[in-house]
């Protein structure tokens, strides 16, 4: 398999209206694989004249065009369609994400593929169970309610796994019976581009879904503050979140925002210590930490504590293998940016100058094929304490934190001392106790016993504290309307 094979000679177009289409003022920018930082495809930059275009086809589509009243049965076969194709196509899209966005060859094709798959089979059965409710009421009056699309969606995807969250929230937003624009980050776009193709060949009419690459700062601002798009949703850092907020603040527009994390880890006494040490690595080096919920603060109570870093320190020595993304032997992937990865090693300079204690990695590969790409080695910090900048602030990458605790009581106020709440875990065979200290844990997506949700699309996690606003699924994409309807002739209000 020769993955270049999988890409476009030509420069890859926007979506807009049911085409593809170059960028109106022309501009191409080179695609940049991290594992080597060498272009490998081109793609058209869009800038606001783009999304113009895309808000008016998605506004027409939504209020004069078929969607806005297309049946839930229909939506619904689109996707059905849609998701066949997808499991067709999933070689290409599997190797778009591993080339653009580093993923491990491995994990794109037999994981991203198979969940993207089932964003759609699953956002297809829902769009035929939008179910309301009847509520209630003073007799003779019939009050119920109903769930409805919000309108025009712009949606802001992240760069750390753009084609699996983009399917999930694109099919969420279609299901819902929405049009939408899909910007995608600038790292990370080819995928999101070619599945407009997908949508097209199922059937979705022009206008519904649209595609419009640029910078945040142009074309996201300009998608946020826009009067015909109802509805902003972005995944992304917190300071990207603040700049959503204040510039759609002025329309009073729905915004829903998925942020960052510093999610806490916490190992208790009980546990078998070598199997937990593997859980907790794993935790923080799931694509190189490129995740949000990664659980990078690992807290682990004293009495196993000494131990407990030795094993992780084994963990890592034995497991860790950085490589080409599409080499089975490699299990290590680059980071997204050469800009991205520096700021990982600003932090890993900042945990030694802070006086964290580096237990393994910190060190740049010497290997030359390792430094052409963006590889950052496992990092272990232990001992490290609340007042750190690594501890509070979300690194991105493949570096953990262990710091010890004496009580349940401790631990539960080192987990909350962020000002974070995505995600957290708490490893026992104490099942009350793992109960109760996941209760405690002020986060939307808690774990017992392992790391990482096992029902990603049926079960998602919200945000608390300044890691997110708004609810998560379906119905974040959702208006609820109450309606009362007066059954008794001749009634007159009171005078």
């Amino acid at each position: 398999m020769n993955p270049l094979d999988y890409v476009r000679k030509t420069p890859y177009e926007l979506y807009i209206d049911g085409k593809y289409v170059p960028a109106e003022k022309g501009k191409v920018v080179d695609v940049i694989n991290p594992a080597n930082n060498e272009p490998f495809a081109q793609v058209y930059r869009g800038t606001v004249e783009d999304a113009e275009k895309a808000v008016q086809a998605a506004r027409k589509a939504f209020d004069e065009g078929p969607w806005g009243r297309t049946a839930a049965r229909d939506r619904a076969k689109i996707l059905a369609k849609a998701a066949q194709i997808m499991e067709r196509r999933g070689e290409e899209f599997a190797i778009l994400e591993s080339l653009e966005c580093g993923y491990h060859y491995g994990s794109a094709r037999y994981y991203c593929v198979p969940m993207a798959v089932d964003s759609f089979n699953l956002f297809a059965g829902k769009a035929r169970d939008i179910e309301g409710k009847v509520v209630p009421s003073d007799y003779g009056t019939l009050n119920y309610v109903t769930w409805n699309p919000v309108g025009v969606v712009a949606e802001i995807l992240p760069w750390n796994g753009p084609y699996l969250m983009g399917c999930q929230k694109i099919n969420a937003i279609l299901a819902a019976g929405n049009t939408c624009i899909i910007k995608p980050p600038s790292w990370g776009v080819l995928a999101l581009l070619q599945l407009a193709g997908v949508y097209e060949e199922a059937g979705l009419p022009a206008g519904v879904f649209n595609v419009v690459t640029g910078s945040g700062s142009e074309v996201g601002a300009y998608l946020t503050k826009h009067p015909m798009v109802d509805m902003v949703a972005m995944t992304g850092g917190i300071e990207t979140g603040r700049e959503v907020i204040h510039n759609s603040a002025e329309r009073v527009k729905d915004i829903a925002l998925e942020l960052g994390g510093k999610s806490p880890a916490i190992f208790f006494d009980d546990v078998n210590v070598k199997d937990a040490a593997k859980w907790a690595v794993w935790g923080f080096t799931n694509h190189s930490g490129q995740v949000c919920v990664s659980g990078t603060r690992v807290l682990v109570q004293r009495s196993i504590y000494d131990e407990f870093v030795e094993e992780m320190k084994k963990f890592i020595a034995e497991k860790y293998v950085a490589g080409d993304t599409f080499d089975f032997n490699s299990n290590l992937d680059p980071l997204i940016s050469k800009s991205h990865a520096a700021k990982v090693w600003s932090y890993i300079e900042k945990g030694k100058e802070e006086g964290a204690r580096l237990v393994c990695g910190g060190e740049h590969y010497t290997d030359p094929v390792l430094a052409k790409g963006n590889y950052v080695p496992v990092t272990l910090f232990a001992d490290v304490t609340p007042d750190m900048t690594i501890y509070q602030e979300e690194i991105f990458g493949p570096v953990g934190c262990v710091t010890p605790f004496d009580t349940e009581e401790e631990a539960i106020a080192l987990a909350n001392g962020t000002s974070y709440g995505l995600a957290g875990a708490v490893y026992t065979n104490d099942l009350k106790r793992g109960i109760r200290v996941a209760n405690s844990i002020k986060g939307g997506q808690i774990y017992v016993n392992h790391y990482f949700s096992k029902g990603m699309i049926e079960s998602p996690g919200t945000g608390w504290k300044e890691s997110g606003l708004g609810v998560a699924g379906m119905q974040k994409y959702m208006i609820s309307k109450t309606v009362f309807v007066e059954t008794i002739d001749g009634t007159l209000p009171p005078v």
